[in-house]
């Protein structure tokens, strides 16, 4: 099977899954019950995300809860023996849910992470195929990829410095949420249709990068995808983390 190729996330991110440095974590969390994730204390030009209102775009429960633990306690990586196949991050209902202007979803290829000598236990990267209508010949396809699962200090670390370097050359057309948007910790959505949500139950978290290509026939199709489908497909995510631990 082929495999993605992918770098520390420590350095940068290439393609599946990332290794993240550092010695500490914890199997354990906090037992006291915390709100949904907040802003807190804002960073300039984070932007409050919602979901779409009066729209058909909708929500879809992708199943149970994911919980995970550290194979070491000096170790910050949840195994990816624990990690969730890339194919049931989301699921065909979910999508539909999202995109209802698709008559199809299909699940395509999909391919391990590899970092260093070692692949994924699961697939880590898989693309979706969506038929819209008045597409022509044109692919309309969503890319979903486990960049990596582990303790929260961590990942949200890791994910953070990426999204600020994203933050420093941004276009006028990205936008960056703040803490919160869409139940996630974390998320961001650049011009050229990638997007990256952080999901948290504040004791792990998950690193998940999203890839959309085409979707050019759908009305506004720019304004669309910030404002609709991408809201509720990082709500989708969100849900499979929600918020545990303060």
């Amino acid at each position: 099977m082929a495999r993605a190729r992918a770098a520390s996330v420590a350095a940068s991110v290439v393609v599946a899954v990332g290794l993240l440095a550092g010695c500490s974590g914890s199997s354990g969390g906090g037992t006291a019950s915390a709100p949904p994730w907040t802003e807190g204390s804002k960073q300039d030009g984070l932007v409050n995300g919602s979901l779409p209102g009066n729209s058909d775009r909708k929500v879809v429960s992708g199943g149970s809860a994911w919980s995970f633990t550290l194979a070491k306690p000096d170790d910050p990586n949840v195994p990816s023996s624990q990690w969730p196949s890339a194919d049931s991050v989301l699921t065909a209902d979910q999508l539909k849910g999202a995109i209802p202007e698709a008559s199809a979803v299909t699940l395509g290829d999909c391919v391990k992470g590899v970092s260093g000598p070692d692949s994924t236990a699961k697939n880590a990267s898989c693309n979706w195929s969506v038929s819209l209508k008045d597409s022509g010949d044109y692919t309309n396809s969503v890319a979903v990829t486990i960049v990596t699962i582990g303790a929260d200090e961590k990942v949200t670390e890791s994910w953070t410095s990426e999204r600020n370097k994203n933050y420093s050359s941004r276009k006028s057309g990205e936008r960056f949420f703040s803490s919160g948007s869409f139940s996630a910790k974390g998320s961001y959505y650049l011009d050229n249709n990638r997007a990256s949500v952080l999901i948290s139950d504040g004791n792990m978290a998950a690193w998940i990068d999203l890839t959309f290509k085409g979707f050019g026939s759908l009305n506004d199709s720019r304004n669309t995808m910030l404002t609709g489908i991408f809201p509720v497909i990082a709500k989708d995510l969100a849900d499979r983390m929600p918020r545990k631990y303060a």
